[in-house]
């Protein structure tokens, strides 16, 4: 007998910053609170539904192997092209099981740049968007500021990180 206490591995699962769906066929029957945020965020930036992006993706899988989709971790490209590891794992009994479904950005995750590096908030989001490829007027506008302000915030950013340029970020970063 194990003494080791219970563990709620539902709390553990819908607790985690990583996106995770369960799908029986194409019906999702699950999602986590990190996967609800990723839906709203590519919703909201590229009004891409990810549920769609992800059953079109374990459709085409089930039709590479009929008897359904095997473990597997893949490159999903979302409607304006950002990046998408999609791990897809059957789990339960008999001929058609299960699949969860676990998203994961590609990049870096904003938080842990901006502790590593002593970033302000605002600092964080202009370099997660640089990451992203977007150009410094297009950040301004996205958040609102003046294009200046942009690069101000970019020079502080290259001065914190040690780099002197926008290909120099990139390596350090992604």
């Amino acid at each position: 007998m194990d003494d080791s206490p219970s563990l709620d591995f539902a709390a553990i699962v819908h607790g985690l910053r990583l996106a995770v769906f369960v799908f029986h066929r194409t019906r999702i029957l699950y999602q986590n609170e990190a996967a609800a945020t990723l839906r709203a965020r590519l919703q909201k930036e590229y009004q891409a539904d990810l549920t769609v992006m992800l059953r079109d993706h374990l459709l085409r899988i089930r039709g590479i192997d009929s008897a359904g989709p095997a473990p597997a971790v893949t490159l999903l490209t979302d409607t304006r092209g950002e990046p998408l590891y999609v791990h897809v794992l059957p789990f339960g009994e008999g001929s058609d099981p299960h699949v969860a479904v676990s998203v994961r950005e590609l990049g870096i995750e904003r938080e842990a740049f901006a502790r590593r590096y002593g970033l302000s908030a605002r600092e964080a989001e202009v370099a997660e968007l640089v990451l992203r490829g977007y150009p410094n007027p297009v950040i301004a506008t996205t958040l609102g500021i003046a294009p200046t302000t942009t690069k101000r915030h970019l020079t502080r950013i290259f001065d914190k990180i040690g780099v002197d340029s926008r290909t120099q970020l990139l390596s350090r970063l992604a």
